[in-house]
């Protein structure tokens, strides 16, 4: 009687496991089917990017609209975001009102309500720009006498700096990495390109010194003003500059190449992208200019250039 007992038991035992291990195993595949879908609807959201910065990322048609354009081309959604007034036509950009940002970093860290625009846009990447040249510069270098651009007071470099690491915490603690964009500058400013290029990079090496060396590729530094240097010695001011400081169309093109190669990894000399932005004022369904093929190949080959230097390997 006790072994027929311990038979039924046994029978019980083995049905009522069967059954535990068939809902769990429906449990498991619920919950990786769940987490699946949700990977994938927020691959549909695509990528979104925030531009912190002023008339360098917005003058005239911004450069937006090219950079989402290469983004695209790839088969790769993207969201430009830009802090600025949404203007007249905005040609599918988002704006977000907040106006223009201050000329200094120690500004705009200081200002909370970029923190949190930050923290709650569930950004991907956040372009950031050091501001205006004289801020950074030491107080002794002469400020051009021209009255119509302001350079700016000097701000000590270990400000900067300070400032420049209480932005990449927010940026870092939101989920997203930072671009720190090397800001081309004024035409009129010349002679100081290059101290203000090595400038950039000791504030991109010295913020890396305090990262783990896992987070480094967290943070990217874009010499846009390198490769500006190197068009205008190619095409001159009057062809790059629209005026002392905003670029020409091709201009504001080659930067978004710049921004959208060093995001992706991609070489833009594969991506047939090249559709110049266009004007706030302009029709959104005004066809682009296209830049000619012979342009659009120099930019990307310098593109691709300073990326294999700052970023690759040979």
């Amino acid at each position: 009687m006790a072994s027929h007992d311990l038979k039924l038991n046994m029978k019980r035992y083995t049905s009522l496991s069967k059954m535990i291990a068939g809902k769990c195993l429906i449990i498991v595949f619920l919950l990786c089917f769940s987490l699946a879908y949700s990977a994938c609807a927020n691959d549909d959201k695509g990528m979104r990017v925030l531009f912190l910065g002023n008339s360098v990322f917005y003058f005239q048609g911004g450069l937006y609209q090219s950079f989402e354009g290469f983004f695209h081309e790839d088969g790769i959604a993207c969201e430009a975001v830009s802090q600025r007034e949404a203007p007249v036509n905005n040609h599918g950009i988002t704006f977000l009102n907040y106006g223009r940002i201050p000329n200094s970093l120690l500004e705009v860290a200081a200002d909370p309500k970029i923190h949190e625009m930050i923290r709650s846009g569930k950004y991907d990447y956040v372009i950031l720009e050091a501001r205006r040249e004289g801020h950074l510069l030491p107080p002794w270098v002469p400020r051009p006498p021209d009255s119509t651009y302001e350079a700016g007071a000097s701000i000590p470099y270990h400000e900067n700096l300070k400032a420049l690491q209480s932005m990449y915490q927010s940026i870092r603690s939101s989920g997203a990495k930072m671009v720190l964009y090397m800001h081309p500058g004024s035409q009129h400013l010349s002679e100081w390109k290059n101290a203000m290029s090595l400038l950039y990079l000791k504030m991109y090496q010295d913020l890396c010194a305090d990262l783990d060396p896992a987070d480094i590729h967290k943070l990217m530094l874009v010499p846009a003003s390198l490769l500006w240097l190197d068009a205008v010695n190619k095409y001159g001011v009057a062809d790059w500059y629209a005026d002392h400081i905003h670029g020409k169309a091709m201009a504001r093109y080659a930067s978004a190449c710049m921004l959208y190669t060093w995001i992706t990894g991609n070489n833009p000399k594969e991506n047939p992208f090249r559709q110049l932005p266009r004007n706030w004022r302009e029709d959104a369904t005004t066809p682009a200019e296209l830049l000619a093929e012979e342009d659009a190949i120099w930019i990307k080959e310098r593109v691709w250039l300073y990326y294999q230097i700052y970023r690759g390997d040979f």
